[in-house]
């Protein structure tokens, strides 16, 4: 799946009809490329830029100075790139990209764990992923600290509120246990009332969505553990803290993966000694 992305941004940066490289670099031209953080946090998806280098030209040689899951401070080294100054700089693009967009996504979601120390809260990614990308964006998510949701519809029921619109909630659950009696399931509320309905019918998870802080805390108090509570909606990096210690089991945060801004990392690419 991984290769099939890199032939795919490989065309469509039409790398075989680089006209700048080709006219400027002599093609026999050998060069040395470093990967050098411009601004300090936590790297994802450094163990594939060999990968994509490669899939240009296997001959380029490749050493990383780094691993996924380092937190590296502004200037350092992450890796090292040797071969034809040509496939160096028509991969450069394709290779940043990931590697700016996976660190990102590790970076913040790291920033929203730290918020959550010292309570039992776990932070969730979604499933608001870039269309082909999503295994990879989660798989950032794990390096930063983070726990993936659900991957798929296939993968986990969870009830959501377009669900309830067509079919109330208690139809909606047992029609639900009817179809799947193995699965768990997870039902999205915005009132007590609601909340009240899930807990007698037996739901394994609830998701609180758009609540207050103080509103979340008395969905926990109420609930006392009959199932697990996730909320959701609207919670940013500067109110994580007061939501985990409301003692909710888990935060869902889409941010993490449709909103990180892409860590600063540049490649450095001189002629080869």
């Amino acid at each position: 799946m991984f290769q099939e992305l890199i032939e795919k941004a490989f065309l469509e940066d039409c790398i075989d009809e680089d006209i700048t490289t080709i006219a400027s670099i002599p093609e026999e031209l050998e060069a040395v490329g470093k990967l050098i953080v411009k601004s300090s946090g936590v790297i994802a998806g450094l163990k594939f830029i060999p990968q994509i280098f490669h899939a240009r030209d296997p001959k380029v040689l490749a050493e990383l100075h780094a691993s996924d899951g380092d937190f590296c401070e502004k200037g350092a080294c992450l890796g090292t790139f040797v071969g034809p100054a040509r496939v160096l700089l028509s991969v450069e693009r394709t290779a940043l990209n990931l590697l700016q967009h996976l660190s990102g996504i590790a970076t913040l979601t790291a920033l929203c764990v730290e918020k959550t120390r010292g309570t039992h809260c776990k932070i969730f990614d979604t499933r608001k992923t870039l269309p082909g990308y999503r295994e990879l964006q989660k798989y950032a998510v794990r390096i930063g600290g983070g726990t993936n949701h659900r991957k798929h519809l296939a993968d986990q029921i969870l009830i959501k509120n377009n669900h309830l619109f067509l079919v109330p909630l208690p139809e909606s659950i047992r029609r639900t246990k009817e179809c799947f009696p193995n699965q768990k399931i997870e039902i999205e509320v915005e009132s007590m009332e609601d909340l009240t309905i899930a807990l007698d019918l037996g739901v394994d998870a609830v998701l609180l969505d758009n609540m207050s802080v103080e509103k979340v805390r008395e969905c926990v108090e109420f609930t006392k553990g009959r199932a697990f509570l996730e909320a959701s909606g609207g919670i940013r990096l500067e109110t994580i803290e007061e939501y985990a210690k409301t003692g909710v089991d888990g935060i869902s945060i889409g941010a993490l993966t449709h909103s990180a801004r892409a860590l600063d990392i540049a490649f450095r690419i001189r002629p080869k000694l």
